[in-house]
């Protein structure tokens, strides 16, 4: 199966570039993505993202699944079933905290893995985002929070 390209963002002879076009084609291919790595992986897009959460504060905090579920947009059941699932891949390990016995602490079971290794195009997005200029990065990041506020408020309905 053959992948089309997205359209050019650049406008061609003073026209305005085709964003809605583009945005549907990177949800197109965001979509592909997901389904290619969930096959290859097992994984799911929150699981990955879970371990990114994880591997990117290994030495730096303690993590603990209320931390998880905030960072991620979960329900306090949805973190509860990704720890679950994590730990029965033998990603993470659950274990008391310290001083706090209501307390539990999360810790990725490999800790010498780096979050590339689960999430690398996380890495290089952050990449190319920082090279926009600051003006840019402003248009950029208020359009896109339009975008993420318009699709975590829309219900999907079946018509």
């Amino acid at each position: 199966m053959t992948e089309s390209a997205a359209p050019s963002a650049a406008p061609t002879e003073g026209r305005r570039p085709d964003v809605a076009g583009i945005l549907e084609q990177l949800r197109l291919a965001e979509a592909r993505l997901a389904r290619r790595r969930e096959q290859q992986t097992g994984m799911n897009e929150t699981d990955r993202a879970a371990m990114r959460y994880l591997l990117e504060r290994v030495d730096s905090e303690e993590v603990t699944p209320s931390m998880i579920v905030k960072a991620l947009h979960l329900s306090p059941a949805s973190g509860t079933a990704l720890i679950d699932r994590l730990v029965a891949r033998g990603l993470v390990v659950v274990e008391a905290h310290a001083y706090d016995r209501r307390k539990k602490v999360i810790r990725s079971f490999d800790r010498n893995i780096g979050p590339d290794h689960f999430d690398p195009l996380t890495t290089q997005l952050r990449s190319l985002a920082s090279e926009l200029p600051p003006d840019d990065a402003r248009v950029v990041a208020s359009f896109l929070e339009d975008v993420l506020a318009l699709i975590s408020g829309t219900a999907i309905s079946a018509t």
